[in-house]
């Protein structure tokens, strides 16, 4: 058990999106109507607040750089309404620290201040936010203000703070623990996920110890803290997809939840949730007081609720404890009461109608800073792939993990493809069984995704086409089975007029219960 006591359902991260968008001056009232009370009703018992990033906060700290500073003279205009909104908050309602503590308690809702351990965004260090702390002192950085060769992995995680350096632990160390020692929180969340290279590449795993031993401080004096209010204050933790990946990266999570450094690690990012191997985390934490949950990211795309159904009920059948939201936060009351009541039914999920799709890492292209940090950390996707014919007769097979009885289903086996002509012939088996009936032939898929200006109250949704031919089989419920399914898809004979390679970029199993 953390030593909160509380097992919370769902957690929903905000990433202070309120300053930037809301014309100043920003109000308690505007807060509480756009921020807090939306939760109201909903299963979210956890809310978690994003204090700042690349070393610009969004909060009344007196250690780190405030964005009325950052943005006092110069910025666009969201900068500007953030530091407007700040000295607002700051000069006549004591900051939104103070009143986003007040107002969480008021719902009944465990505050936690979430504080993003590195951001690699591509920014100019002239634009304010760089960062002061970066632009004066690129000795801090990882590639110590150097030109590194672009777009190498080393020049994408450059301009990141360096955590071998015991000036960059003590600073980021004082930022988390002035969030705890300040105001009443219940928690604190170090987010090693915004963004996840915290090293040089070759020395991260070899300085586990260095970044350990941070965690193990401020576990000390978050202790101290909660000994003298009488309560227990839980410190969490969001890393990478694997526990390999966690360790490569220089952050030791198997040290951290055997001995009980973290109540609470939020596994992965929720880019790649039906491959990553989230039971690892979960078997890990057997027998320990330390708290799995899964995480749903909106980017992944993840906004449809049939997808979301499949990821919760994958996690849940995991054994995960609860659900962490990422990109979710503007949504309205209405979606956060019916959809997340959804998914964390854990018994009404199982009748329930769901997606289940492979991932794809190839939205994160190696050129940029942020993307290839990204890559840096998250595990390879089976798909996309290039069909080519085989001197064997084998094609490409795709692991499909799905915790479904299958039971009174009708089943949509859905295949995606890039350059798919007229004359191709694929065949296509599910689980050993070749399926003789023909496919239905279609342009693209739709999903749901936000609208454009999405993250302000209330986010609005929209239907998106996504390019591509399409295959869809009817199949059988008895060809599918409960946890994983293999799907092979073989180029059996290539149109000869075929001018591009063509790829299969996604697969849909879609369960529709009678």
């Amino acid at each position: 058990m953390p030593r909160s006591g509380k097992v919370r359902r769902v957690y929903d991260n905000d990433d202070a999106w309120i300053m930037a968008e809301t014309k100043p001056p920003l109000t308690p009232d505007i807060m509480w109507f756009d921020m807090i009370e939306p939760h109201e009703g909903s299963p979210v018992d956890g809310w978690l607040y994003s204090v700042g990033g690349h070393d610009v906060y969004d909060y009344e700290t007196d250690i780190g750089e405030r964005t009325s500073e950052a943005y006092a003279e110069r910025g666009d205009r969201r900068q500007r309404n953030r530091g407007d909104n700040l000295r607002h908050m700051i000069d006549h309602h004591g900051g939104p620290m103070a009143v986003m503590t007040e107002q969480c308690h008021r719902l009944g809702m465990d505050f936690l201040p979430s504080v993003r351990m590195n951001e690699h965004y591509d920014i100019d260090p002239d634009d304010p936010a760089f960062g002061k702390l970066r632009r004066e002192h690129p000795e801090l950085t990882i590639g110590k203000g150097v030109d590194l060769p672009e777009p190498s992995m080393e020049w994408g995680v450059g301009t990141g703070l360096d955590y071998a350096l015991p000036e960059v632990r003590d600073y980021m160390s004082s930022i988390v623990l002035e969030t705890v020692e300040r105001w009443d929180v219940d928690g604190v969340e170090l987010d090693f996920f915004r963004h996840p290279t915290h090293f040089n590449i070759e020395e991260a795993y070899s300085n586990r110890y260095l970044m350990t031993d941070m965690v193990e401080k401020i576990r000390r004096r978050m202790d101290e803290i909660g000994e003298v209010r009488g309560k227990g204050l839980d410190l969490m933790v969001r890393v990478p997809a694997t526990i390999e990946r966690c360790e490569r990266l220089g952050l030791d999570i198997r040290e951290w939840v055997e001995s009980y450094l973290v109540d609470v690690v939020v596994a992965g990012g929720g880019f790649v949730p039906f491959e990553m191997p989230i039971r690892e985390f979960v078997d890990l934490a057997e027998g320990t007081e330390t708290l799995i949950y899964g995480c749903l990211e909106a980017y992944r795309p993840a906004v449809d609720e049939l997808t979301l159904r499949a990821i919760a009920s994958r996690y849940w059948d995991a054994g995960v404890d609860g659900l962490y939201l990422f990109n979710f936060y503007s949504m309205p009351q209405e979606w956060k009461r019916r959809v997340l009541a959804d998914l964390i039914d854990r018994d009404g999920l199982r009748r329930m109608d769901k997606r289940y799709e492979t991932d794809d890492r190839s939205r994160f292209a190696p050129t940029s800073h942020l993307h290839l940090t990204f890559l840096n950390a998250i595990p390879r996707a089976q798909l996309p792939v290039t069909l080519r014919r085989t001197s064997n007769g084998s094609g490409v097979k795709v692991a499909m993990d799905m915790p479904e009885s299958f039971r009174n289903a009708h089943t949509t086996l859905d295949l995606r493809f890039g350059g798919l002509a007229e004359n191709d012939v694929i065949e296509v088996a599910v689980n050993g069984l070749t399926l003789s009936d023909a496919p239905t032939k279609g342009d693209g898929w739709t999903h749901v995704f936000y609208e454009e200006g999405w993250n302000k109250y209330p986010s609005e949704t929209k239907t998106e086409e996504l390019p591509g031919e399409t295959l869809a089989y009817d199949l059988a419920p008895t060809m599918l089975q409960r946890g994983m399914n293999t799907i092979e898809v073989k180029l059996v004979f290539e149109d000869p007029e075929r001018k591009d390679d063509l790829e299969l970029r996604q697969t849909r199993v879609e369960v529709r219960y009678e």
